[in-house]
Parts: C-alpha cells; sequence; structure tokens
C-alpha cells in the first residue's frame, strides 16, 4: 500500500512541476501581451477570410450545376484567397520580429539574474551548461510561445466556427467532428511522459557536448601538448552516438503519434466524404454543400493534426523551462548600494570557520589587518588561502565567526558584495577579455582619462610593450588575451586593479609568470606609490620582503599572523 502511496506522490509533485513550469512560462509572455493580442488578431482574420473562402466555394458549385457563374462569390472566394496569403506573410514577418524581441529580452534577464546570482550556488554548474541554457533553451521557449499562444487560441476558434458551421448544415455531422477531435488529444496526452523524458536527456546531452567542445577550444595547447586530440574525437564521437540513440527514440514516439492524428484526420475525411455522398445519392444535400462538409471537416481534422504538432512543443518548453528556472532561482547576492568611499579601511576577522561541504578549510581564525599593512599570505597547496580571498570578496560566507571592514570613522560593516566596493582584486590566471587594452583596463575605471590608464601601466610596468605594438592601447586581444604573453596578461591586470583604486589590493598569485626582475620592479612601485592595504597571496618568499607582516596558514587549516622585521 506504501508503495502505491508513494508513486501517488510522486506523480502529484511531477504535475506540481509542469503546474509551476506552465505559470513561469505564462509569466515571461505577460509583457508581450499587447504583441500577442496584435499576432493573434492577424490569425483571426486570415482564419475568417479561409471561412469566407469555404462558403463561397459551396455557392460557388451549386452555381455551376445549375449551369450558371455566380461572380459574386467567385470575387468573394477570390479576394479572400488573396487577404489570406497577405495576412499570413505579414503574421510570418511579426512572428519573427516578435520572437527576436521576445527572446533576446528574455535572455537579457536570465543574463542579469545568473550575474547576480550566490557564487557559490552558481558555481555549481558547468560554464557550457548555463550557455547552453541561456542559448538553446532560451530560443526553445521563444519560439514556442510566440507560435503556440496565439495558435491554440486560433486552433480553437477555427474548431468552434467549424462546428457551428456543421451544426448548422448537419448536426450528424458535427455530433461526429465533435467526437473525434478529442481523441487526438487524448493519443498525444498517452505519450507525454515519455516523450518528456526524452526531451530532458537531449537537453542534458547537448549542454554535455558544448561544455566538452568549450573546455577543448579553451585549453587548445593542452590538447596540443598531451596529444589528445584522437581521444578528444573518441570521446565526442561517444557523445554523439549516445545523442543519437536520443534523438531516434524521440523521433520515433514523434512519428508514431503524427500517424496516429493523420489516421484520425484520414479516417475523418473519409467518414465526411462517404456520408456527403450518401446524401447527395437520397437528394439531401447539393455538390456544394458536400464541398462545405469536407473543407470543415477538413478544418476540424487539421486542427487536430495541428494539436499533434503543438502538444510536443509544449513539453519541450517545459523541459527548457525547468532548466532555465534552475538557474534563475538561485538566489541573488543581498546587494544593497552604498556611496560612501573611505580611503583606509581596518580588516577584522574573528573566530572564523569554513568548510566546503564536510571538508574543513579554515578553523577558528582570528586577525587583524589594519590600513598601511603589506601583508603576505603564504602557506601550502589547499591550506585556504583561496578561501581567505573568497572570505574577504564575499563570494562565500563564513559558517561561523565574522568577517567585518571598518573604515577611518570607525563605521564597522560586516563583508557583504556591497563591502566589494573597498577592494582591487588580481585573480590567479589569465583573467583579460576579449577586447582591446583599453576595453580591459576600463573595467576597472570606466571614466579614466588617458594620462590614468598609461599611469597604471607604468606602474605595472606594461608601458614599454603597450607602446611597441602597433595599435598600442586598441590593441585587439582575443579570448584569453591571444598575442600576449602570460606575464603581460598579467601586467594589464595589475594595471586594471589599480586602476580601480580602491583601499585594499589583493594581489592572488599576480606576478606567477613574470621574471624576477619584473616583479620586483612592480611591487616596488605598488608598495612605495600605491599607499593602501595589499595583500599579497603568494608562494614566493621573495615578495615576503615587500610586507611589513605575514599570514601562514598551516596544513591543519590554523592561522598564525606575526609582523615581519
Amino acid at each position: 500500500m506504501n508503495k502505491y502511496l508513494e508513486r501517488i506522490k510522486r506523480l502529484y509533485n511531477k504535475r506540481d512541476v509542469a503546474y509551476a513550469s506552465m505559470f513561469w512560462l505564462l509569466s515571461q509572455a505577460a509583457p508581450y501581451k499587447k504583441q500577442l493580442l496584435v499576432k493573434l488578431g492577424i490569425n483571426s482574420i486570415s482564419l475568417f477570410m479561409g471561412f469566407v473562402s469555404t462558403i463561397a466555394g459551396k455557392y460557388i458549385v451549386d452555381a455551376t450545376t445549375s449551369g450558371s457563374l455566380n461572380w459574386l462569390y467567385i470575387t468573394y472566394m477570390a479576394s479572400a484567397s488573396l487577404f489570406t496569403i497577405l495576412f499570413s506573410a505579414g503574421s510570418n514577418i511579426f512572428s519573427a520580429y516578435l520572437t527576436e524581441k521576445f527572446e533576446f529580452g528574455m535572455r537579457c534577464n536570465i543574463f542579469d539574474q545568473v550575474q547576480r546570482s550566490i557564487w557559490s550556488d552558481l558555481s555549481k554548474y558547468h560554464s557550457g551548461d548555463i550557455v547552453t541554457r541561456l542559448t538553446s533553451d532560451v530560443a526553445n521557449i521563444s519560439s514556442g510561445l510566440i507560435s503556440i499562444i496565439p495558435s491554440t487560441i486560433t486552433l480553437g476558434i477555427r474548431l468552434a466556427v467549424s462546428f457551428c458551421i456543421l451544426l448548422y448544415f448537419d448536426p450528424w455531422l458535427a455530433l461526429f467532428a465533435l467526437f473525434i477531435a478529442p481523441i487526438g488529444a487524448i493519443c498525444a496526452l498517452l505519450y507525454r511522459r515519455k516523450y518528456s523524458n526524452y526531451q530532458i536527456h537531449l537537453r542534458e546531452s547537448e549542454s554535455a557536448y558544448r561544455s566538452f567542445m568549450q573546455e577543448t577550444m579553451s585549453n587548445v595547447a593542452v590538447v596540443k601538448t598531451f596529444q589528445q586530440e584522437d581521444a578528444n574525437n573518441e570521446y565526442l564521437r561517444q557523445i554523439r552516438n549516445d545523442r543519437m540513440g536520443l534523438v531516434m527514440r524521440s523521433s520515433r514516439l514523434s512519428a508514431l503519434m503524427s500517424s496516429v492524428m493523420s489516421i484520425i484526420y484520414r479516417t475523418g475525411y473519409v467518414v465526411a466524404f462517404c456520408w456527403s455522398a450518401y446524401r447527395i445519392s437520397q437528394g439531401q444535400i447539393t455538390y456544394g454543400t458536400m464541398t462545405i462538409f469536407l473543407s470543415l471537416v477538413s478544418q476540424v481534422q487539421s486542427s487536430v493534426s495541428s494539436l499533434g504538432s503543438i502538444i510536443p512543443q509544449i513539453y519541450r518548453m517545459l523541459v527548457s523551462a525547468r532548466r532555465i528556472t534552475s538557474i534563475a532561482d538561485i538566489k541573488n547576492e543581498n546587494y544593497t548600494e552604498a556611496d560612501d568611499s573611505p580611503t583606509q579601511v581596518t580588516i577584522q576577522m574573528s573566530d572564523v570557520s569554513f568548510a566546503y561541504g564536510k571538508s574543513n578549510v579554515l578553523e577558528h581564525v582570528t586577525l587583524q589587518v589594519d590600513p598601511g599593512d603589506i601583508v603576505g599570505v603564504v602557506g601550502p597547496s589547499g591550506a585556504g588561502k583561496t578561501t581567505l580571498t573568497r572570505l574577504l570578496l564575499s563570494l562565500v560566507k563564513p559558517d561561523a565567526g565574522s568577517v567585518e571592514y571598518i573604515n577611518e570613522c570607525g563605521d564597522c560593516e560586516e563583508a557583504c558584495p556591497a563591502s566589494r566596493r573597498f577592494i582591487s582584486y588580481v585573480p590567479q590566471g589569465n583573467t583579460l577579455l576579449s577586447g582591446t587594452i583599453e576595453t580591459n583596463l576600463r573595467i576597472g575605471k570606466k571614466d579614466a582619462t588617458e594620462e590614468e590608464l598609461w599611469a597604471a601601466l607604468r606602474m605595472a610596468a606594461a608601458e614599454k610593450f603597450i607602446q611597441k605594438t602597433e595599435n598600442g592601447l586598441q590593441t585587439h586581444l582575443s579570448e584569453k588575451a591571444g598575442g600576449l604573453s602570460e606575464g603581460q596578461a598579467q601586467r594589464i591586470a595589475i594595471a586594471r586593479a589599480l586602476l580601480r583604486n580602491k583601499p585594499l589590493l589583493i594581489l592572488d598569485e599576480a606576478t606567477s609568470a613574470l621574471d624576477e626582475d619584473t616583479e620586483a620592479q612592480i611591487l616596488e612601485s605598488i608598495t612605495k606609490s600605491y599607499g593602501k592595504t595589499i595583500i599579497i597571496i603568494t608562494h614566493r618568499k621573495s615578495m615576503l620582503r615587500y610586507c611589513n607582516k605575514i599570514i601562514e596558514i598551516s596544513e591543519n587549516a590554523i592561522v598564525n599572523m606575526r609582523p615581519l622585521k
């Protein structure tokens, strides 16, 4: 008994997820309701013209069988057909405009939400997977909503009008059409669960191969060095084969659904044809009435056939909606805008502990960094140096204790996203973006003058090599600063941080790719001229000679802070 209760509970949970996804989709469409109404109006006019053409055809046939031509109805039919073509073309153009507007607007909204998400939660997703959701899944939702909402309403109108006209001319045929139409919907719903599962796995496989290709292209030098071309090709073929199996199973199910719809469509048409032929033989209807019967039954059956394509599209949208909402629902950082600009801050960590899952990294850490301190942070890999930086940047929150910033007036602020206004940061590795050198520098200070740009580059020992380039500050960098060495990229990143000009400068292995002379030149310049609090995270003991304090992080993650003589 408990087993059946659990199964029912799971089914209701899945239904709740589907309802939640549907309501979310409708909320996304709400801002575009006016445009959707315009599209619905165009479709409705086109539909009306189709009915005018159908009814005109009846009177043309009846007039012809009696030996005359009814030019008035011929004119109606020709005009209605022309208007149908024109409105159909207009509908396609408007759909393209609306789809692009909706898709880009939705993508921008989700992109903004993702950027503002809590870092620790967002980092659980592969960047390639997130990009897939922002591209393929958003496009799937956009094209689906723009076509499905007006199409579904138009389909309902077509069924209702067709039924009413049939009811007027032949109640029995109308009742038959009313009976057979829901059968198509029921048949489509029978395959709903299996089709939805295929779509989920297809979306996941798309994320998998995009993520793999993105990582491979981002690390192509490593691929070449370790001669992984053949292994990567084999892995990609494996992903393709797995995906091909899913595609074929999904296609076979779609083909089966379409075949069932076609059988229903053909059955309805044959019944209508035979019934009309019988009534003509009995002298109960004219040939014109037969044409309107066949046309209207075709309208009903084509609506059923359209339903066969709309329902799978709805399933695909629901799957994509679930994938989008899973990242859109990540909580945003609690960011409060602050307009103060302190020139000095004191860092105070009190009994701080932090763990990744069950793995403790920092335990009961207490320390203080005073304004103007130059602090070296040393310790073995994995000891917690990067975690210390993330705590200061408020990318993660301590499990216990507090991290606080105190300005020159004595005001205390617990570390939060807004506290990043105190910090300039040079992260590990190559963190330049594609674009010009100037574009990368202005990330530090958008309105910096050209003199300020060159002054920061001079302090970062980057002025000379940039002056030697053909385009100077306008030199274009490809992905990962293609065209520059790692050391040159690091120096530009240091200049970018210096332009930000905040009370606290964090250098996280910021000179690891530089030779000793260049490193010494930069640190001499920064420590003597910058005049701010500096935290230097390093493996190089040579850098400690510029520091007045040292933080040692031991293997058991206990932090010891002491002055350097």
